[in-house]
Order: C-alpha cells, then sequence, then structure tokens
C-alpha cells in the first residue's frame, strides 16, 4: 500500500512539472487562405499571437479586399506567418479578446494562481 501510494505521488509530480502538462490548453482554431484561395486551417494559442498586419495579396474571390497576415511567435526569436481574409482576422481577434477577458474574470472572481511558462 504504502509502495503504491509513493508510486502514484511521484507519478502526479512528474506529470504535471512535464513540460505541456500545465500549458494553457486553450487554442484559437482559425482558417487560413492564401493567394491563390486555397484553404486550410491552423490552431494556435492566444499568447503565441503577435499581431494581424496587412497581407501582400488580395483576396482571390473579393479583389477589392488585401488578405492579411497573422504573426505568431514561434519560440526562436521569429514568427510563422499565416495569411486570412478580413472577416477570418477579425473572428480571431474577437476569440482572442473573449478569452482573455474570461481568463481576467476568473483572476477576479477567486483566489486562483495562473501559471504561466
Amino acid at each position: 500500500m504504502k509502495v503504491t501510494l509513493t508510486l502514484s505521488v511521484l507519478l502526479i509530480l512528474f506529470l504535471l512539472s512535464s513540460p505541456g502538462v500545465a500549458d494553457d490548453s486553450y487554442k484559437v482554431v482559425f482558417e487560413t487562405m492564401d493567394c491563390n484561395g486555397n484553404t486550410g486551417f491552423a490552431t494556435v494559442g492566444p499568447d503565441e499571437i503577435y499581431k494581424v498586419g496587412e497581407g501582400d495579396c488580395s483576396h482571390p474571390q473579393n479583389p477589392g479586399q488585401k488578405l492579411k497576415q497573422l504573426l505568431i511567435h514561434d519560440g526562436n526569436g521569429s514568427y510563422k506567418v499565416y495569411t486570412l481574409s478580413q472577416e477570418e482576422a477579425r473572428n480571431v481577434m474577437l476569440d482572442v479578446k473573449e478569452y482573455m477577458r474570461a481568463r481576467k474574470g476568473v483572476l477576479e472572481r477567486s483566489e486562483s494562481v495562473i501559471i504561466s511558462h
């Protein structure tokens, strides 16, 4: 019994100290689009997003509208770039704002502590 309890405690401590386990699991999912109109999906953490800027080309189905670029911290001092429609860029920004409001609400309503790495 004592050995089982000790092993269980050690396993829990190992899992909690492992990278990725205590990380924030919330992700922003969005549709990407390139200059040719090809689409896909990407997923990033809200804290990884650096900024949304103007893209290099126009929306293939709406030439009067430029695509947007979403810059994501890659962890090595540079950025990963995703191209999105203007509507999808707005949706990403709204999603991040809602997430940050919810996170702020948790802090204001409780004695919780959020630990980020």
